[in-house]
């Protein structure tokens, strides 16, 4: 087994990898604004290479226009890995990552918008399940020897590559959560907004058609007013 003192290290390893968690901005027209997420040299360590994984919402306060924006994700280097135009609703993307350094995704709102853009970054991570060179082996002996054996350098770093690949895979799974998440409070306001929408049109369908006919009755009933005399314009 694992000595003791090495076992704590594990697990802060394993749960302290930072991704930029959900981050929601809003964007003028003709505006650019960029969010980064450093890879540290250690993920390229794992055999098949880290890759950069995100999910965006895109939506408005107008009601009058719809929003939409350009999504760019740029290298350490300033290198463009990928981009998509015209984004209205969601997207997602998952690009290879081009060793260490700081990633940058990058929302553009034109000017043909005509309206302030709300961009909501659900997550911006690494992503892709990877696995160790091999599977850790525990040498047969005696509990002594095992722990000697188990806790050398080599088995330390299958066991760190495969915390890696571990908390990589949760990440994904974390802000897949918080992005199914975003789109079920986004459908419970939009439909908030039609209720609420809907009942001030029927509140005021039924007010203008209360009024019609209390000013229908009046009328009718200033027919019947006795000593009134009726003037007919041609």
């Amino acid at each position: 087994m694992l000595q003791p003192k090495l076992v704590p290290s594990l697990a802060i390893l394993l749960f302290s990898f930072h991704y930029v968690a959900a981050v929601k901005i809003t964007i003028p027209p003709g505006r650019t604004e960029c969010l980064g997420e450093t890879v540290e040299a250690d993920h390229f360590t794992v055999p098949g290479g880290p890759r950069i994984d995100g999910r965006v919402l895109v939506s408005g306060n107008s009601q009058y226009y719809v929003p939409f924006v350009t999504i760019r994700v740029l290298s350490p280097t300033g290198d463009q890995l990928w981009q998509q135009q015209h984004v209205y609703s969601e997207t997602h993307f998952n690009v290879g990552a081009r060793g260490p350094g700081s990633y940058k995704v990058c929302f553009y709102n034109p000017w043909e918008s005509r309206t302030e853009a709300v961009v909501d970054l659900v997550y911006f991570t690494l992503a892709h399940l990877r696995r160790g060179s091999g599977p850790i082996n525990i040498p047969k002996g005696t509990q002594d020897d095992r722990s000697k054996e188990v806790a050398s350098q080599d088995h330390m770093e299958d066991v760190r590559r495969t915390i890696y690949g571990m908390s990589e895979f949760m990440q994904v799974i974390q802000g897949s959560q918080k992005f199914l998440q975003r789109k079920l409070e986004r459908h419970q306001q939009t439909m908030e907004s039609n209720r609420r929408r809907t009942l001030l049109f029927t509140g005021l369908e039924m007010g203008a058609v209360i009024f019609v006919g209390l000013v229908q009755v009046l009328a009718v009933m200033g027919f019947f007013k006795p000593g009134k005399n009726l003037k007919t314009f041609v």
